[in-house]
């Protein structure tokens, strides 16, 4: 009896950390401008834009005190771990890095800039709340199915 009941823990121990390891969050960095350069567009080398990687990217424009960019922060973690090794999810605070939002004309919040594989993006201003239709939107912009 104490062998069967040391077989189910470790048997329960070890689909536990498979969980975990399967429902673990892939992280979404906060870019600054610096960092902005180094993973998305060296605009000072670069006058015109010219993508940086290989995986499809979106950027969150968003504030600390918008509403519904609360709303959209846990959705594009949805989608950053749905999409894992498919895409790139970065947040760049409007507040901290003012020149990266007047570089995308982002003058409302939330704004989503989808950059696909070509050196060219689209900008989705707004967010209903709807993951179903931010879903949509990935799918369509950045050709992911």
């Amino acid at each position: 009896m104490k062998k069967i009941f040391q077989i189910l823990l470790v048997g329960l121990l070890f689909s536990t950390v498979a969980l975990a390891q399967k429902s673990a969050n892939v992280e979404i960095v906060e870019l600054n401008a610096k960092s902005f350069k180094e993973k998305v567009w060296n605009f000072d080398k670069d006058k015109s834009f010219k993508r940086i990687g290989n995986l499809p990217i979106i950027l969150d424009f968003h504030a600390t005190w918008c509403g519904p960019c609360k709303i959209l922060s846990p959705h594009l973690q949805l989608i950053q771990n749905k999409y894992k090794g498919k895409l790139i999810v970065y947040k760049i605070d409007v507040d901290k890095d003012p020149e990266l939002a007047q570089r995308f004309k982002v003058n409302a919040m939330p704004t989503m800039i989808f950059i696909g594989m070509k050196d060219k993006y689209k900008p989705e201003v707004g967010y209903s709340g709807d993951y179903s239709e931010l879903e949509k939107m990935v799918k369509t912009n950045l050709s992911l199915n």
